[in-house]
């Protein structure tokens, strides 16, 4: 009887031990990674989680955008940038994405193009005193008024220039006499620069040579305002006056 139970012992311990050796034969690899889908990092292989998940803060990560997300790890193209984005302009910003109004431009650009002459004023001074019969009665004369639409002025960018002034004086009124306006009609092209501190408008006329220089009392996209002295040969009654007309010009585009 002892001896069956010896052999009974023996029998229990030898298959107590291949089962765990058959065990440790079929235990599963250890396959360490991020075990979450909603990770940037997950391993669909692994089958022990090792802490390693990492995840996406989607925002803007450029601190120069007024939306920047300091905690942001992914930008997601949202970022908004500030700033000119007029090609044209001098302080145009390649980093910009919505502008906010701050564009400068050079004279010489808002300048170029065409404008209407919409409200002249002017003055110039004629002696009339070679006027036969009646010169001496006249003298010199103040011609002064305003005139509207008055011409054109066209500036090229590449720096030449054409423009037309066109109006008729107001009627003077001497003593009992009132003699009609002078119609005036200036036509010239050439050759235009901008000096100064961008405040000085330079015209060479080809036609003539002559330099006239205009101050530029403000300028605009679309509005100007110019005075200066145009000179000019005027026919009045039959005879040639060399004439300098001051004036003071509105343009609009």
């Amino acid at each position: 009887m002892k001896k069956n139970i010896y052999y009974l012992i023996i029998l229990l311990v030898t298959l107590m031990t291949f089962s765990c050796n058959e065990e440790d034969d079929f235990a599963p690899v250890a396959i360490l990674g991020c075990m979450d889908a909603n990770a940037d990092n997950y391993n669909p292989q692994a089958n022990t989680d090792d802490g390693s998940c990492n995840y996406s803060t989607l925002g803007c990560t450029n601190p120069d955008a007024i939306n920047y997300e300091p905690n942001a790890t992914e930008d997601d193209g949202s970022c908004i940038i500030l700033g000119c984005i007029d090609l044209n302009a001098i302080n145009y910003n390649e980093n910009a994405t919505n502008d906010n109004g701050s564009c400068e431009y050079s004279v010489e650009y808002l300048l170029s193009g065409d404008w209407d002459i919409s409200l002249l004023e002017y003055s110039t001074e004629i002696d009339l005193s070679d006027i036969p019969t009646v010169g001496a009665l006249l003298g010199a004369q103040q011609i002064n008024g305003e005139a509207i639409n008055a011409g054109y002025w066209s500036f090229q960018i590449d720096g030449l220039y054409n423009n037309n002034l066109n109006f008729t004086t107001e009627p003077l009124n001497i003593a009992t006499f009132e003699i009609p306006g002078v119609p005036i009609d200036i036509s010239s092209n050439g050759n235009w620069n901008i000096e100064g501190n961008d405040d000085i408008l330079t015209i060479l006329d080809e036609n003539t040579s002559t330099t006239s220089n205009y101050d530029i009392l403000s300028i605009q996209n679309n509005i100007m305002f110019l005075s200066g002295t145009i000179p000019f040969s005027q026919e009045i009654m039959g005879l040639s006056f060399d004439l300098e007309l001051e004036v003071e010009m509105q343009l609009t585009k």
